[in-house]
């Protein structure tokens, strides 16, 4: 099944859902064949205070940028909208707590040049991946969360 762009949004939005927390150990599963995790210590290097922007299959999904110092998060989706949060990590997902949506797990890997995002444990039969594909200094109009 191929997944058209409001498909694939639809199918995000419904993750967001889904998730509550870090996967349990039984939904693991593992990195697409030939990709690596990317060390938590190397992704928060790469990440601190840039924008990071995510396609999916070649279509612009989203910018997320990482608040400097914090652990604060904003997601801009392709339609403009914002969710702010937090993010942790438990090995192997990048966990976001968002302020509306509630939580979301992702395994960041790399696959050679390209950093792949891989959903973690929705049990669907086509796996949402998300291709990262800029880190760029460009602010978003979303605000970081008040603390």
């Amino acid at each position: 099944m191929r997944m058209t762009r409001s498909t694939t949004f639809l199918a995000a939005l419904g993750l967001v859902g889904f998730l509550s927390g870090a996967a349990p150990a039984q939904d693991v599963e593992p990195v697409v064949e030939g990709a690596t995790d990317i060390p938590v210590e190397e992704w928060t290097a790469m990440v601190m205070g840039k924008t990071l922007v995510y396609r999916i299959e070649g279509q612009l999904w989203a910018h997320e940028h990482y608040y400097p110092g914090t652990n604060y998060v904003s997601l801009q989706l392709y339609d403009g909208s914002c969710m702010n949060g937090t993010w942790d990590y438990s090995e192997p997902f990048y966990c976001f707590h968002w302020d509306v949506e509630g939580t979301a797990c992702f395994r960041h890997a790399r696959m050679g040049n390209d950093i792949l995002i891989l959903e973690a444990g929705s049990g669907d039969d086509v796996p949402l991946i998300q291709e990262m594909t800029a880190v760029t200094d460009i602010p978003l109009q979303c605000q970081p969360p008040i603390s």
